[in-house]
């Protein structure tokens, strides 16, 4: 499954927030990400994060596009709309 983010650098820790509809992207997943956005670090940081928090391994989530932009696309295994429903279902989304 392709899934859209929107994601914000710099941040204290390392925290989906919830949907947000952008007008680029579409509906977004907001990842507060705390690595910051210089050589890939922020990338390799929202893939660690989302491995995590889906309990999925990191080989199987791969950035599709927007490597040096805020709104980038990920391709994740078929079955996690599940668990990304659960998750932010959850009163507390933070996560790594």
């Amino acid at each position: 499954m392709k899934l859209a983010l929107k994601v914000v650098p710099n941040a204290k820790k390392s925290e989906a927030v919830g949907w947000e509809d952008d007008p680029r992207a579409g509906r977004a997943l907001k990842l507060r990400i705390a690595a910051p956005p210089v050589e890939g670090k922020a990338n390799k940081a929202v893939i660690l994060f989302l491995s995590a928090w889906l309990d999925i391994p990191r080989s199987s989530v791969s950035l599709l596009r927007g490597e040096s932009s805020r709104l980038k696309v990920v391709e994740l295994p078929d079955g996690c709309e599940g668990k990304l429903a659960r998750l932010l279902s959850d009163a507390d989304v933070s996560g790594v």
